[in-house]
């Protein structure tokens, strides 16, 4: 093998190794739950922001919804137990998926990033992730479909 081949290989081997590590990261933190698509909205338990950690009470800053008939998740941040938000996690600057990182949501594609309602706070998407309205009872948050 000759020297160029051996490091070309090399890199793209390292890039390769680092890139399924940080998508495993990003995928362990993802909580995910089917949902299915009743009079227009997306009923969500409030119960799937609540896990046990070694026994610990934990709460879960996003919820990912997912549904048969569209495409990319919704994402539900908890910001207390009365105020959430849904964003539909598609990029607005070539239609990746965006992902929870933290409180934000990042673009992997090309960086994007945006607020936990789906605002936009870096580009290059020029405009805000669509959000949905939500209603809740003591139970449920309802996410509105139109």
């Amino acid at each position: 093998m000759e020297r160029r081949d051996f490091i070309k290989k090399s890199c793209l081997t390292c890039a390769g190794l680092s890139l399924s590590t940080a998508l495993m990261q990003s995928c362990s933190s993802a909580y995910v739950v089917m949902g299915s698509i009743v009079d227009n909205r997306i009923a969500l338990k409030k119960s799937e922001f609540f896990y046990l950690k070694k026994e610990k009470p934990m709460i879960r800053e996003w919820v990912l919804v997912k549904t048969e008939k569209i495409p990319l998740p919704i994402g539900v941040y908890r910001f207390d137990d009365h105020k959430y938000a849904a964003t539909y996690l598609e990029c607005a600057h070539q239609q990746c998926e965006v992902a929870p990182e933290g409180d934000h949501l990042q673009c992997p594609c090309h960086g994007s990033e945006y607020s936990n309602t789906g605002k936009l706070q870096k580009g290059p998407a020029e405009a805000d992730l669509k959000s949905f309205p939500l209603s809740t009872d003591e139970e449920h948050i309802y996410i509105l479909l139109k």
